[in-house]
């Protein structure tokens, strides 16, 4: 116990020196478990869990459609829409970081990807990095709905 602490004190002092921190959640199945702004200074929102009598951390996050995106994606042709599905997947397989659809890819309504870290590989480098891919994978699915949708990020909210 006093190893896990020790532990979540390193990965909360690094969260802060970058700048990142948001807050620390309790929870029952996780020794610590933080919530970052990554990359700093944005409301993109990551996750650092230590989950209990697991030997690495796991980095995660989600994105969710807004309805407007989901209802364009959702239709379009069956045969258009299941090609754009399956290039996502495609794609995001060569990325460091697994990926869920959620529910499922037939009635998408978000993404989760997670990065796991094993503790004897845990550095502040491996812990940014993972943040930084958890972040680009996000990037993709908000430039894609974006190309979807034929404008730029920055012409509305690609995300909730």
């Amino acid at each position: 116990m006093e190893k896990e602490k020790g532990l979540a004190e390193k990965v909360r002092v690094w969260l802060e020196k970058e700048g990142i921190l948001k807050e620390e959640i309790e929870t029952e199945k996780s020794e610590f478990h933080f919530i970052v702004n990554f990359p700093a200074g944005s409301n993109y929102i990551s996750e650092v869990i230590k989950p209990r009598e697991r030997d690495y951390l796991i980095v995660g996050s989600s994105i969710q459609l807004a309805e407007e995106h989901y209802r364009v994606l959702h239709s379009l042709p069956k045969a258009e829409k299941e090609a754009l599905l399956w290039q996502w997947r495609f794609d995001l397989l060569f990325r460091n970081a697994e990926f869920r659809m959620v529910p499922n890819a037939r009635e998408l309504k978000g993404v989760e990807f997670t990065r796991s870290i094993y503790l004897e590989d845990l550095t502040r480098t491996s812990l940014v990095e993972a943040l930084r891919e958890i972040f680009k994978c996000k990037l993709y699915i908000i430039w894609r709905v974006a190309q979807l949708m034929g404008r730029s990020e920055s012409e509305g909210q690609i995300y909730r």
